[in-house]
C-alpha cells in the first residue's frame, strides 16, 4: 500500500527550507543597526541598556523580512508585485498592529507615552522596507537559480 502524504506537513517542511535559506544572507550586524536607528528615532531620550526595544525591533524585522521572502516565491509566476502586495495586506497589516502595540508599551515602560496613531507610521515603514528586503532577496535568489 502507498504511504499517505499530508499536504500540510509538505508545505510546512518547504516554508522551512526556504526560510533557512532567506536567514543565511541576512545580516544580522544591518538589522541591528536598523532597528537600533529605529528606537532611537522614536524614543531618543530613552536608556534601553538591556536592549528590550532593539531586540523587539529586530524579532520584528526579521518576521517582515520572511513574509516578504515567502511572497517574493510568487513572483517567478509572472505575479506582480504591487498585486503580490495587496495580497500580503492582512499579514502586513497584523505585523505592523503588533509592532505599534510593542511600541506603545515600550514608551510607557520608558515614560514616554505616544498615541498609537503617531507610531503606527513608523511602524509601517520600517516593516515594509524589510518586507521589500525580503521580497527582493527571495526574487533574486530565484533570477539567479539558487531555489
Amino acid at each position: 500500500m502507498a504511504e499517505v502524504l499530508s499536504f500540510y506537513q509538505q508545505k510546512t517542511k518547504r516554508d522551512v527550507t526556504l526560510e533557512k535559506k532567506l536567514l543565511r544572507t541576512l545580516s544580522l550586524q544591518q538589522v541591528t543597526a536598523a532597528s537600533e536607528k529605529f528606537t532611537k528615532k522614536l524614543f531618543p531620550f530613552a536608556d534601553d541598556p538591556a536592549g528590550i526595544m532593539s531586540d523587539g525591533c529586530i524579532d520584528f524585522a526579521i518576521e517582515a523580512f520572511l513574509a516578504g521572502g515567502r511572497y517574493g516565491e510568487s513572483s517567478k509566476y509572472g505575479e506582480s508585485f504591487d498585486d503580490i502586495k495587496k495580497r500580503s495586506f492582512q499579514e502586513e497589516a497584523e505585523l505592523i498592529e503588533e509592532l505599534a502595540g510593542c511600541l506603545q508599551s515600550w514608551g510607557n515602560m520608558f515614560r514616554m507615552e505616544r498615541k498609537m496613531s503617531c507610531l503606527y507610521p513608523f511602524a509601517k515603514d520600517f516593516l515594509s522596507m524589510w518586507w521589500q528586503e525580503g521580497f527582493r532577496e527571495s526574487e533574486k535568489r530565484h533570477k539567479l537559480r539558487l531555489h
